[in-house]
């Protein structure tokens, strides 16, 4: 067997170069060790910086976004609080409180509702000279105490545009009463035959419900439903527009406080110098009656029908300080002077109650009001009162029963208002009547004067008032809180009134 083997010599020359060959890469990496780590500790440091501006970029970029996250929740929040404030936004509709009103209202303005209460808390003090005992040995009469004159709640607003506008308004009975039970049947159907007692205190009652059109692009508008007779500026303008703490004897007398009647009405309105409005009604004080007339309906109160219209003319001023009496939140001067009528026919007998008036307002703070009232009725049948439970009619004196009879009244009433909060008033009203009970006068004298002081504008509102009867009062007014006192003697009445409008 062959064998094959290297020389000696060249095993050792091999080792030789391998010996040498590691001898040289030992003394290489000997060479190149310091270089390498230096270079190793700079990109180390290098590192280290790129960490560190990559941490301070990244802390610059979270204050960055808590700054703007911060602007824009602060941003949220105040138009939030200003939305609030005026409107919030929801699905189209806004609410809140514009103009001295709640409102809630489509973002077109289309549909609007208005909601809205009147409160007048007041305490009054009575005393009538001379009521109690007989001739010889009179006595005085003091009443006193509390009561809620009015408590009003309602709505108003538009429906699909504003051409189309609406009111409805209820006023709460301020107590009890009796009914009259008519018969229904036979021969005596429609007559009385007993009384009942009506327990109304705190019920709603309606006052007005109407919806008003105005025809575009004219001047033109039509107004159906329970609306106030158009015929004294006193018992048109709005309760909580009054200066004195009430209306005045002659609307109560004449056309019973706010004169609320079922009918309809043709208004031409250009907004200019002259207005007129007028139509045909259920007779004077029909509201919320059916449509049954006297005497099917079994009550003395109800006519069959009726005619009322009423035009003013503004020499000059705004339309929209016309719907108070006091200067408050007066705009400019203005001046108004204004006529109206209402005739009522009840089976065979009428009435026609016919007024002029004038009202006059200064940025002084001057206000000024007076009116000229007539009735006059083909056959006397009474005179009407305003009671507790409303206007009623009164047995006419039989000496003038069924005579044609003339009845009228003078207003004056003088305001002014100083720095917008304070306002001493004072007012007039002298009334000739005919057919009033045996032993009263047949004329009213009524002195009134006072002091309003304005809390917040209309809104809140307190006054003081005495009235004054120097020959008393042939019946009871209760609305005005003045009493009978028939035998020509003195009355006073002191009134203390808080009143409240949301």
């Amino acid at each position: 067997m062959f064998t094959h083997r290297l020389p000696s010599f060249s095993v050792i020359a091999l080792a030789a170069a391998v010996a040498v060959g590691a001898n040289r890469s030992a003394r290489a990496d000997d060479a190149t060790q310091p270089t390498t780590s230096a270079e190793i500790q700079a990109l180390r440091a290098r590192l280290d910086q790129l960490e560190a501006q990559q941490k301070l970029a990244e802390l610059q970029r979270r204050q960055t976004e808590q700054q703007l996250d911060e602007k824009i929740t602060a941003d949220a929040l105040n138009k939030e609080t200003a939305a609030r404030s005026q409107f919030i936004s929801a699905e189209g509709f806004t609410a809140g409180y514009s103009d001295d009103r709640f409102v809630i209202q489509s973002a077109d303005g289309n549909f609007v509702l208005r909601p809205f209460v009147h409160a007048q808390f007041r305490g009054v003090v009575n005393a009538r000279q001379g009521f109690q005992g007989n001739k010889n040995h009179p006595e005085d009469e003091v009443d006193s105490g509390f009561e809620i004159r009015r408590l009003k709640f309602g709505f108003d607003g538009n429906l699909f545009s504003p051409d189309l506008v609406y009111t409805f308004i209820w006023g709460t009975q301020r107590n009890s009463s009796s009914v009259n039970v008519t018969s229904t049947t036979g021969t005596t159907k429609g007559t009385t035959i007993g009384t009942a007692s009506n327990s109304l205190g705190g019920v709603p009652i309606l006052e007005e419900a109407w919806i008003k059109y105005h025809i575009s692009a004219t001047p033109f508008a039509i107004r159906a439903g329970q609306i106030k007779d158009p015929v004294l500026h006193d018992q048109l303008v709005r309760s909580r527009g009054q200066v004195a703490a009430e209306r005045t004897l002659t609307a109560d007398i004449f056309l019973n406080g706010d004169a609320y009647t079922e009918g309809a009405t043709f208004i031409y309105d250009p907004n200019s110098f002259i207005r007129t409005e007028a139509g045909v009604n259920h007779g004077i004080r029909s509201a919320d009656t059916n449509f049954l007339s006297y005497p099917n309906n079994g009550s003395l109160n109800q006519f069959n029908y009726g005619f009322a219209g009423r035009v003013e003319y503004k020499a000059f001023g705004d339309w929209n300080d016309y719907i108070d009496l006091g200067a408050e939140g007066l705009h400019q001067r203005l001046l108004v002077v204004g006529a109206g009528a209402d005739y009522s026919e009840r089976g065979h007998d009428g009435q026609l109650v016919a007024a002029v008036d004038s009202t006059f307002k200064d940025t002084s703070g001057l206000s000024l009001y007076g009116a000229v009232v007539d009735r006059y009725t083909t056959h006397n049948f009474g005179y009407y009162t305003q009671g507790t439970g409303g206007a009623s009619i009164s047995a006419g004196d039989p000496a003038v029963a069924g005579r044609p009879t003339n009845e009228y009244a003078l207003v004056g009433q003088v305001a002014y208002l100083i720095d917008q909060k304070f306002e001493p008033f004072g007012r007039w009203e002298y009334i000739k009547l005919q057919g009033t009970p045996a032993g009263s006068r047949n004329y009213i004298n009524a002195l009134a004067g006072g002091l309003n002081y304005y809390v917040h504008s209309r809104e809140l509102k307190l006054t003081g008032e005495v009235l004054y009867l120097p020959q008393g009062l042939p019946f009871n007014d209760t609305a005005s809180d003045e009493l009978i006192n028939s035998n020509g003697k003195g009355e006073l009445v002191y009134e203390v009134q808080l009143e409240l409008v949301l």
